[in-house]
């Protein structure tokens, strides 16, 4: 289906099927949540998935990520720039968490 040697990257080939293979994911999540056709733990389960895919369909045909002449370069960054993200993200947690549990009375009134 990719094929780098006939201009896969300067076509509009690869953004009119990410497109509509995101369409279709989209869709399928959608009608999968709103007409409650999974039990809730098997939902979230199939919703990470499609999640998952999702992002590794939009790397590859919107960031034609693994179609370039030097692939791990590329695929280099990209991980570093996730693992900085999932630090960054996952510090900002923590610390709320923390400063959550530190700093909140424990007989505060509930109104």
């Amino acid at each position: 289906m990719i094929d780098r040697h006939h201009g896969w990257n300067k076509s509009l080939k690869p953004l009119f099927l990410g497109f509509i293979f995101s369409l279709v994911l989209l869709v399928a999540l959608f009608r999968l949540d709103v007409y409650n056709h999974l039990p809730p733990r098997i939902l979230n389960f199939t919703t990470v998935t499609i999640a998952i895919v999702q992002v590794v369909l939009q790397l590859i045909f919107f960031f034609h990520l693994g179609l370039e002449d030097k692939p791990a370069w590329n695929l280099i960054t990209f991980l570093f720039v996730v693992l900085v993200i999932l630090i960054i993200v996952g510090g900002s947690i923590w610390i709320m968490s923390n400063l959550n549990y530190n700093l909140m009375p424990m007989n505060m009134p509930m109104d």
